[in-house]
Formats: C-alpha cells, sequence, structure tokens
C-alpha cells in the first residue's frame, strides 16, 4: 500500500520539479510506465518508481533492476528507436553500491566509460545468476543485440537515495515554500494533495481520461497559494466525496426526518443528504485549518435563520396553513426555497454550501419547513455547525 501511495506522491514532486523547466509536458501513472512525462501523447521520459520501507540496495542482482530492465528491454526490442526517443529514470529508495552498474548508470555519470562498464557488469550478472525472479528481465536484457544495449543504458538515469514516503511530503513543502507565509506551508500542500489524487483517481478510473498537464498543476499551485494570501476559503476536495454509507434510506437524522414529514420525494430527500454531508465537512475542515474567522461561522448562519424567518413570516402572511394537506404543502415550498437560496459564506457561492447548512440547522430544529416542526421533534435548539 505504501508503495502505491509512494507512486502518486513521488509523481507530485517529481511533476513540480519538471513543471519548472518543461510546463508545456504532461504527467500519467500506470499507462506508459509507473509514471511518464508525455507531449502529444507520447512519453518523453518513462520512470520507475521503487520505494523500500527498510535499507535497501540496488545492486547488480537486484530483482527491482532487473524487472524493470525486462520493461524497457522488451519495449527496445518492438522499437530500437525508443531510446533515442525517451529517457528511462529510475527512482529508488534504495542505495546503488560502490561500483555497481547502477551507480554508474546514475543521472551524472562518474566516468566517461561508465556505461560501457555498467554494460559488461550486468552481462555479467545476466548470464551468472539463477535468481528465477530476475530471469525474464536477464533474458529480456541479454537478448537484445549489443547495439541496442548500449542504447539502453546510455538512456537509463538511476536517482538513488530517493525520499520515501515520508520525506517526499516534506520536499513538496520545501519546494512551496515560497508560495504562501511559513505557517501556511502544510495547509497549502494538504489542499494541492488533495487536488492531485483526485486527478490522479480519475486518470486512473476513466481510460479516455487525458494526461494531468504540469500547466494545470502549475496553475493549481498559484490558485490555492494566492487564495491563502488573500484570505479566500478554499474547498477541500474530501469534503465532496459522500459515499452511498452516507445516504442510507434508513437514515433517521432529525433533518432527514424533517424532510419527511412534508413527504418530500425520494430523491430532493437525497441531494439534501449530500448537501448536508458535503457542508458538515467542509465546514468542519475550515474550523480544523483556523480558517474562519472569529465568529464567522455563527454570523452565517445567523444570517440564514434571519432569512428562513422573514420567509416563513412572508408565506405565513398571505395565507396561514391550517389543514394538514395545507401546511404539508406550506412546508415543501419552503424546503424548495432553502435549497435553492444563495448566501455566499466569504468568497464561497457554491449551492451546496448553503443549501447544506440550512439541513445543518434543520437537523438541531433551529429551522424547520412544516409550520409545526418545533412541537413535532420537540428539540430546542442546539448548537450551530462549525
Amino acid at each position: 500500500m505504501l508503495g502505491y501511495l509512494y507512486q502518486c506522491r513521488e509523481a507530485l514532486l517529481l511533476a513540480i520539479v519538471e513543471s519548472k523547466s518543461h510546463p508545456a509536458l504532461a504527467i500519467s501513472i500506470e499507462r506508459f510506465d509507473d509514471v511518464a512525462f508525455e507531449q502529444g501523447g507520447s512519453p518523453t521520459e518513462q520512470v520507475q518508481l521503487k520505494h523500500h520501507v527498510n535499507a535497501a540496495s540496488l545492486t547488480d542482482l537486484s530483482v527491482d533492476l532487473w524487472k524493470t530492465i525486462r520493461i524497457w528491454s522488451e519495449q527496445t526490442a518492438d522499437d530500437p528507436q525508443t531510446p533515442f526517443e525517451r529517457r528511462f529514470s529510475i527512482v529508488t529508495t534504495a542505495t546503488a553500491p560502490a561500483g555497481s552498474a547502477a551507480e554508474l548508470l546514475r543521472a551524472t555519470r562518474p566516468t566517461d566509460d561508465a556505461e560501457e562498464d555498467a554494460l559488461k557488469l550486468l552481462l555479467a550478472a545476466a548470464t551468472n545468476s539463477t535468481n528465477q525472479e530476475s530471469a525474464a528481465g536477464r533474458t529480456a536484457f541479454l537478448t537484445l543485440p549489443s547495439t541496442s544495449q548500449r542504447n539502453l543504458l546510455a538512456a537509463i538515469r538511476v536517482y538513488d537515495n530517493a525520499p520515501n514516503i515520508t520525506n517526499a511530503r516534506g520536499e513538496i513543502e520545501e519546494m512551496l515554500s515560497f508560495a504562501v507565509p511559513v505557517e501556511k506551508v502544510e495547509s497549502l500542500v494538504d489542499h494541492l494533495e488533495g487536488w492531485w489524487f483526485a486527478q490522479v483517481v480519475h486518470s486512473l478510473s476513466v481510460a479516455t481520461a487525458p494526461a494531468i498537464s504540469l500547466l494545470t498543476l502549475r496553475q493549481k499551485i498559484d490558485e490555492i497559494a494566492s487564495a491563502f494570501r488573500t484570505g479566500d476559503l478554499l474547498i477541500t476536495p474530501a469534503a465532496l466525496a459522500v459515499t452511498d454509507g452516507d445516504l442510507t434510506a434508513s437514515d433517521t437524522r432529525i433533518f432527514v426526518e424533517q424532510m419527511r414529514c412534508i413527504g418530500l420525494a425520494a430523491n430532493a430527500i437525497e441531494l439534501a443528504k449530500r448537501d448536508f454531508y458535503r457542508a458538515t465537512a467542509q465546514r468542519s475542515a475550515w474550523a480544523r485549518e483556523n480558517a474562519l474567522l472569529d465568529g464567522e461561522s455563527v454570523r452565517y448562519d445567523a444570517d440564514l435563520v434571519d432569512r428562513w424567518m422573514r420567509e416563513r413570516l412572508a408565506r405565513e402572511s398571505d395565507a396561514a396553513p391550517s389543514s394538514a394537506d395545507e401546511k404539508t404543502k406550506f412546508g415543501r415550498d419552503l424546503f424548495h426555497w432553502a435549497s435553492r437560496a444563495q448566501q455566499p459564506f466569504r468568497n464561497r457561492h457554491e449551492q451546496w454550501l448553503c443549501s447544506g447548512s440550512y439541513q445543518i440547522l434543520a437537523d438541531g430544529v433551529t429551522v424547520g419547513w412544516h409550520p409545526d416542526h418545533a412541537s413535532m421533534f420537540g428539540i430546542p435548539a442546539r448548537g450551530k455547525a462549525a
């Protein structure tokens, strides 16, 4: 599991680095390789990521090394031009031992003859090893013509001692520390990673999804940083994720019962429940991040209650409902008014935020839809949401 999470986080780190010099590129995950940088749909660099919890070495006999060489050898066998068209990079938390082929193939070659020396070491290892786990990789490399073997090694770059999953987060924070005040860096990266992981999930889930543009990544970083500098509120991607478990038909929360008592349609109840969970999650996230001004949340709720009261009194002044059917219809109409009400929360104008906040208030019986909601539910107004 750490390996998969590392792949996503390290891809973000690599993308930030690459975006500084090549912003026109895009990055994909599990399309051409673990990670690949693309231009026009074709890879310019393929990256294999190797994460180890404990100390490890990338020796000439390493299974990690030969599994990677197998992939690239097979691609080179299919098209001998491949090593001339892209780079092949290994990013690993392991160490390339002194005198190993991996050390000789580091991005900065230690000697002029490094690739020839690495070829000799790899040929010896491929010929003499009996490890069945590396057999396919060794065979794929030995099968290549000597010219293709040399061309492949010339395209390989090894980056060993790479940061592990925890340290990669620290490097991302360090790279973005210039963008916002130091106390906001962690929150900036939290928001960026939330957006990034959502992009990765979409990319992996939708076959036709395009690679993630590095220019889009830069724009997202600028957007988040600007929001922190100007005091704007940001939407947390996790707040938008509502699971089926949150929408169970057996939900007996008070705000749901308030909707049922006015005979609201099932699809309207489901939408309101989504709004409730989103608004709850987002407002809680803002509170945890200390993003809210003193009393801002309380003032927002008080304004919603004032608007609800004025709307209710205006409707009752025309014709106060008396029969059960009239009261039910009155409640439905008032509910639908609240679900469409527009009241921004600072700079946020999302409809679900206002509608969901009304549902939070309904859950505490601070507002209600049926004219007799207070006596029906018999619960005094509880504390308002964060």
